[in-house]
């Protein structure tokens, strides 16, 4: 695990608090709101992404702060590895992540919870070796996805089986997160994979082929939610709301055009990424409405994704959305 300081204040928040309880005139310094604030220790896959884009916008406009909450941002190499730290304890919250992952813990009985949906479509892009001009192609092939048993294995499905072609038909390389799929793109070791904003932008201004949307074929699915123990929202359930207020707050700033420029800084600043991509990205996923608005859960979307995930055999039953969720934290939407 790494942890990220610019964001979440130039040092780690637990040192801070460490040494703000060594001196006593640490309280009439400037940093004294910041002792003031619930510290949340909060997990992000792999690295800064478009995917995270309003837990930063909340980070560096004050929106976390001015809700009383200062995250201690940690990265954890793999999506599994997240949740399994989620339930252990060593974190209090993931900022993004897919939805199976969760979804396996709660089934096995793991304390851990969906606090919000963040993607509430795909923004996945099927991206392939510049020889490859059609899903078609891919028959014999490597592609790569981030798990056997994760979002992509399910969007994957759905891509491929509109072509015909099913497991089988074609290899499954197993690479963790975007950035090193598309490592793995460019060095020639699998032939095609899904790609995230801007991910899939460098990718084809370097010759590589789109291949299509994912959203047109899983657009009743979502893709990704913040996730959170269950013991630590029970114990802190005013933090938890409080930290769902500011990233409505977050992606309502978002989706305001005149933050445009300033959100897309935001992400280069956070990502060392590519200025033009990265607009790119935001263009993108404002056109497809990608960021839930609210905290409120649905329940049909998560209940669509249960059923793709049963009829894989990655889930024995579909688990009420009462299940998923702690109880008071979220609005249930049918």
């Amino acid at each position: 695990m790494t942890r990220d300081g610019e964001y979440a204040g130039g040092k780690s928040i637990r040192a801070g608090l460490l040494g703000a309880a060594l001196c006593v005139m640490a309280f009439v310094q400037p940093q004294a709101s910041v002792a003031a604030e619930k510290v949340v220790v909060t997990g992000v896959l792999g690295s800064y992404t478009s995917g995270v884009w309003p837990f930063l916008i909340a980070m560096k406009k004050g929106f976390f702060a001015r809700h009383g909450i200062k995250p201690d941002v940690v990265f954890v190499p793999t999506a599994p590895g997240l949740v399994q730290q989620l339930a252990a304890g060593s974190l209090d919250l993931v900022a993004v992540n897919g939805l199976a992952e969760p979804l396996h813990a709660v089934e096995k009985g793991a304390p851990v919870a969906i606090m919000r949906i963040i993607g509430q479509t795909p923004n996945y892009v099927m991206i392939g070796q510049p020889a490859i001009k059609s899903l078609k192609d891919l028959k014999g092939k490597k592609i790569s996805i981030g798990g056997l048993r994760d979002i992509n294995k399910i969007f994957l499905d759905r891509v491929m089986n509109s072509t015909g072609l099913k497991d089988g038909d074609y290899d499954i390389i197993v690479i963790g997160a975007t950035g090193a799929r598309f490592a793995a793109l460019q060095s020639g070791a699998i032939d095609a994979t899904m790609l995230v904003p801007p991910f899939n932008f460098a990718a084809v201004k370097r010759g590589f082929t789109s291949l299509g949307l994912v959203k047109d074929y899983a657009q009743d699915l979502p893709q990704t939610g913040m996730q959170v123990s269950q013991r630590w929202a029970k114990a802190n359930m005013k933090e938890a709301r409080e930290i769902n207020a500011a990233v409505d707050e977050a992606i309502a700033w978002f989706y305001n055009k005149d933050n445009r420029n300033e959100a897309i800084d935001i992400l280069v600043e956070a990502s060392k990424g590519n200025r033009e991509e990265i607009a790119e990205s935001y263009d993108f996923l404002a056109s497809i409405d990608f960021f839930a608005h609210t905290s409120a859960i649905h329940t049909a979307p998560l209940a669509n994704m249960m059923k793709d995930m049963v009829a894989l055999k990655d889930m024995s039953s579909v688990i009420p959305t009462a299940s998923l969720v702690v109880p008071g934290l979220n609005e249930i939407v049918e």
